[in-house]
């Protein structure tokens, strides 16, 4: 596994989520983008996409985004599609993709809150509002699995 790692540029399954993200990749057809900052992965038509992950089994009901989210971070996650992956512990339930204006409605959330502050620290996107806007691409309906690169096409 950790050979299957390296390949995806995952150094260390054992950090960062490592494992569950070589899992996301393999199952999005995706390619890691190196470093901790800007987007977190490359799908095959040269797509950046923002990945996030939540298990179930904590008291999370919301995708982490950034601690420092303001009026830049906001432009920059309008660029670019969403995947978000819910697990339950360690077992991959559910995937989801978003286009940049299917997320729309927490955008201006968030603006109108930066209307009395200069930044929000990590605010949350409900795993309500991904399960009810989303696409899902996993589990993968095998008569009609989904490619998320299709989404520049709907």
């Amino acid at each position: 596994m950790a050979a299957l790692a390296k390949e995806h540029g995952i150094s260390d399954i054992f950090q960062d989520n490592g494992a569950k993200t070589l899992q996301q990749l393999i199952y999005l057809n995706m390619k890691l983008l190196p470093g901790r900052e800007g987007n977190d992965s490359i799908s095959e038509s040269g797509t950046e996409w923002e990945m996030k992950s939540i298990n179930l089994e904590t008291s999370a009901k919301g995708f982490s985004t950034n601690h420092h989210t303001n009026h830049y971070i906001i432009s920059k996650y309008r660029k670019v599609p969403w995947t978000f992956s819910i697990y339950y512990g360690i077992t991959l339930s559910e995937i989801y993709i978003m286009k940049p204006e299917m997320m729309e409605p927490i955008y201006s959330k968030w603006e109108e809150k930066l209307k009395t502050m200069n930044h929000l620290n990590n605010p949350k996107i409900p795993v309500s509002f991904v399960r009810t806007n989303g696409l899902m691409a996993f589990p993968i309906n095998m008569d009609a699995p989904f490619d998320p690169d299709s989404i520049n096409r709907i």
